[in-house]
């Protein structure tokens, strides 16, 4: 069975971090009765402007294309944004006035606009994404997702990042296209801002430090970074765009086999058997789990009714297998699954249980999954 892509849906969550975001934002006044008030991101210096003309948000266009060339990342949006759920979009163009047409629909449409310009090429990029509520859970968590953004995106695909800021800790999964780089992934705790940055993890070795970390472009708008100075020199680094993860997105973490985390996505498929679609972060080698039940990576989860006792659904997870040729697949079946019901619209602090009913002796069997969002 051929593995469904998806793509994800961006919309904006209002605060990540309360520390990491404090300061970096000016307040200004609300003011009544103006045609636009446009709160715009540079460089983490954030302003609002009100206009009254089109003539004047044309010129508020052509700045930020000038800031763009200039090399800094642009963010804005209408303070009357649209609070409804959109889908992200991307645009790129070498001509001006059509990046500028772009911004104006963008914005027309309630949407959040982040702009970068590519020198090399000359191409101006843009990424726009709505502005969604609080998340209903715990307003500390929040949940972000890589974009693809014209090529800006970087050497990681399908990154997502659950930070819980009342408990310094992130959950970071990634989905393994380029086993070399070796993307740091799982839980880290005792996550920390230094420097404008929020630093998940550094490990120092041969007189140099790795860094693992997080930065605002603009806006709601982050990158995460890493550095691997054995691989390559410090001053080389791999990171992606992420922008606020759609509503739904769920998030777990199992303290087994070293830390496994599971992100399911909102959209399930309407098949039977049922589907959603699951992206796991786990060891690259389970050598003390006789079924490597929890290959890293973006899979299928198919669930199936069961009569056996105390599990609600038998499940497989279908994974497409990047060391085989292209269109292999590989799957882990003989899985069963109990607690919380995945894909629910209802926060349930119940935890997931997934079973190997192979139950081979000497190894684990039930893997406890506890939600984090």
């Amino acid at each position: 069975m051929k593995i469904r892509n998806i793509k994800l849906a961006a919309s904006v969550l209002l605060a990540m971090v309360a520390t990491f975001v404090a300061g970096c934002v000016r307040e200004t006044p609300e003011l009544a009765g103006h045609a636009r008030d446009i709160v715009y991101t540079v460089d983490n210096s954030t302003t609002t402007v009100h206009l009254t003309t089109e003539e004047e948000f044309d010129a508020l266009l052509d700045r930020f294309c000038d800031y763009a060339e200039g090399g800094s990342s642009v963010t804005f949006h209408n303070t009357k944004a649209s609070k409804s759920a959109k889908e992200a979009t991307t645009f790129s163009t070498t001509n001006r006035e059509e990046m500028k047409a772009w911004m104006r629909r963008m914005e027309e449409q309630g949407m959040t606009v982040t702009v970068t310009y590519d020198p090399a090429t000359g191409t101006w990029n843009g990424v726009a994404y709505a502005t969604a509520p609080q998340p209903p859970m715990q307003g500390s968590i929040a949940t972000y997702v890589s974009v693809d953004f014209n090529g800006t995106q970087g050497d990681i695909n399908n990154v997502i990042v659950t930070i819980d800021s009342a408990n310094s800790t992130a959950y970071v999964n990634y989905n393994y296209d380029n086993e070399w780089l070796r993307m740091p992934c799982g839980k880290f705790d005792n996550i920390y801002e230094e420097n404008g940055r929020l630093i998940l993890y550094t490990f120092e070795h041969d007189n140099e430090v790795d860094t693992f970390y997080i930065e605002r472009c603009g806006g709601d708008t982050l990158r995460i970074w890493f550095t691997y100075c054995y691989i390559a020199t410090c001053d080389h680094t791999h990171g992606c765009l992420l922008v606020p993860a759609p509503q739904g997105i769920e998030t777990y973490y199992s303290e087994q086999l070293d830390g496994i985390i599971m992100h399911v996505l909102p959209n399930a498929i309407e098949t039977y058997p049922e589907m959603h679609l699951v992206q796991f972060c786990a060891p690259r080698e389970t050598l003390i789990n006789c079924i490597p039940a929890f290959h890293t990576g973006f899979c299928e989860m198919q669930r199936y009714y069961t009569s056996i006792p105390d599990i609600n659904w038998e499940i497989s997870l279908i994974y497409t297998y990047y060391f085989a040729e292209s269109g292999s697949y590989y799957t882990v079946d003989s899985l069963g699954l109990y607690g919380h019901e995945i894909g629910s619209d209802t926060y349930d602090m119940v935890p997931v249980v997934i079973r190997d009913l192979h139950q081979n002796p000497g190894c684990y069997y039930d893997y406890v999954f506890n939600r984090i969002n």
